[in-house]
């Protein structure tokens, strides 16, 4: 009886946390669309919201995320296309010998709203640490990259905590989107 409602229980689980919204996954190409690697993007879907319902909730995203909000406003459609920026201090840690590196980031977020839909975009992402070393998804030689320039995977840390960050952020967004902000007063 237990081991049926512990395997019940990780169905759910796993069903929420990786069935129920899309997420990212970084390869040497960039963050993709881990159910179809050949799109950049998310097509994030809202049953019964309007494209003006969704880019209002999205204001009030960057609103209640950002101290200055008028400052990572970058472009904006009303009703149709939102951008902004991003900057995150220590955004990731990455292992040197018996040091850890850290590496702040800066990145843009591209949201384009139809009715019942958002599509999400990061359209860049540049990661640097205090001495002005660029961390690359791929690269080779002297020279900091998560995967090298044959495609192989060689900061899988990194990797992970990535996608970790980018997902945790789709989810947030989404619950805003969905018009559940949470207040905790």
């Amino acid at each position: 009886m237990l081991k049926s409602l512990l395997s019940a229980l990780l169905v759910a689980t796993m069903f929420f946390t990786n069935g129920y919204s899309q997420s990212f996954v970084l390869m040497p190409t960039g963050l993709r669309d881990s159910a179809d690697t050949g799109k950049s993007f998310l097509v994030l879907k809202f049953d019964s919201l309007t494209a003006k319902q969704l880019y209002d909730n999205a204001i009030k995203y960057i609103n209640k995320t950002y101290t200055n909000p008028d400052q990572v406003i970058k472009g904006k459609t009303e009703n149709e296309y939102l951008r902004y920026i991003t900057h995150v201090a220590s955004f990731i840690m990455i292992k040197s010998g018996l040091s850890r590196v850290k590496f702040d980031a800066d990145y843009t977020v591209e949201l384009n709203f139809k009715e019942g839909k958002v599509r999400y975009e990061i359209t860049s992402l540049d990661m640097e640490n205090s001495g002005g070393w660029k961390l690359k998804i791929t690269g080779g030689g002297f020279a900091w990259y998560i995967y090298n320039k044959n495609g192989e995977l060689k900061k899988e840390d990194a990797k992970k905590d990535i996608e970790q960050y980018f997902n945790y952020r789709i989810k947030s967004l989404t619950e805003t989107l969905n018009g559940r902000i949470k207040e905790n007063w």
